[in-house]
Protein backbone atom coordinates (compact mmCIF):
# COMPACT_ATOMS: atom_id res chain seq x y z
CA UNK A 1 0.00 0.00 0.00
CA UNK A 2 2.46 2.52 0.88
CA UNK A 3 5.16 3.88 3.47
CA UNK A 4 3.82 5.22 5.94
CA UNK A 5 5.13 7.97 9.27
CA UNK A 6 3.08 7.47 12.28
CA UNK A 7 3.68 10.40 14.98
CA UNK A 8 3.04 9.79 18.22
CA UNK A 9 3.67 11.57 21.79
CA UNK A 10 6.09 10.78 24.02
CA UNK A 11 8.98 7.98 23.70
CA UNK A 12 7.99 4.92 23.50
CA UNK A 13 9.93 1.92 25.23
CA UNK A 14 11.74 -1.06 22.93
CA UNK A 15 9.03 -3.21 24.10
CA UNK A 16 6.32 -0.75 22.60
CA UNK A 17 7.71 -0.57 19.51
CA UNK A 18 8.70 -4.21 19.15
CA UNK A 19 5.20 -4.78 19.02
CA UNK A 20 5.23 -3.01 15.62
CA UNK A 21 7.39 -5.09 13.77
CA UNK A 22 6.94 -3.68 9.89
CA UNK A 23 7.66 0.17 11.30
CA UNK A 24 11.19 1.42 12.59
CA UNK A 25 10.86 3.98 15.34
CA UNK A 26 13.05 6.62 15.84
CA UNK A 27 12.88 8.76 19.20
CA UNK A 28 12.20 12.73 18.47
CA UNK A 29 11.68 13.79 22.06
CA UNK A 30 8.96 14.65 22.67
CA UNK A 31 7.69 12.60 20.58
CA UNK A 32 8.26 8.82 18.90
CA UNK A 33 7.99 8.77 14.87
CA UNK A 34 7.22 5.10 13.61
CA UNK A 35 7.87 4.58 9.91
CA UNK A 36 7.96 1.84 7.11
CA UNK A 37 6.10 -0.24 4.34
CA UNK A 38 2.55 -1.72 5.05
CA UNK A 39 0.98 -3.59 3.19
CA UNK A 40 -2.68 -2.55 3.56
CA UNK A 41 -5.26 -0.17 4.98
CA UNK A 42 -5.99 -3.15 7.46
CA UNK A 43 -2.06 -2.80 8.18
CA UNK A 44 -2.20 0.39 8.81
CA UNK A 45 -5.90 0.43 10.81
CA UNK A 46 -4.47 -2.59 12.72
CA UNK A 47 -1.29 0.00 13.95
CA UNK A 48 -3.32 2.89 14.79
CA UNK A 49 -6.32 1.05 16.74
CA UNK A 50 -3.49 -0.87 18.72
CA UNK A 51 -1.81 2.77 19.83
CA UNK A 52 -5.26 3.70 20.76
CA UNK A 53 -5.94 0.88 22.22
CA UNK A 54 -2.31 1.45 24.66
CA UNK A 55 -3.72 5.43 25.50
CA UNK A 56 -1.24 6.66 22.62
CA UNK A 57 -1.87 10.10 21.62
CA UNK A 58 -1.47 9.94 17.44
CA UNK A 59 0.10 13.36 16.45
CA UNK A 60 0.30 12.64 12.64
CA UNK A 61 -0.36 10.07 10.17
CA UNK A 62 1.78 10.88 6.72
CA UNK A 63 1.91 8.87 3.42
CA UNK A 64 5.01 9.49 2.15
CA UNK A 65 6.91 8.56 -0.67
CA UNK A 66 9.52 5.42 0.08
CA UNK A 67 13.37 6.63 1.53
CA UNK A 68 15.47 6.15 -1.62
CA UNK A 69 17.43 3.56 -0.26
CA UNK A 70 14.21 1.48 -0.30
CA UNK A 71 13.94 1.89 -4.32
Amino acid sequence: MGHYVIRVKGTLSRDLTDAFPSMTADTEPPQTVLHGYLDDQAALAGILNHLDMLGISIVEVLQVPPPANEH
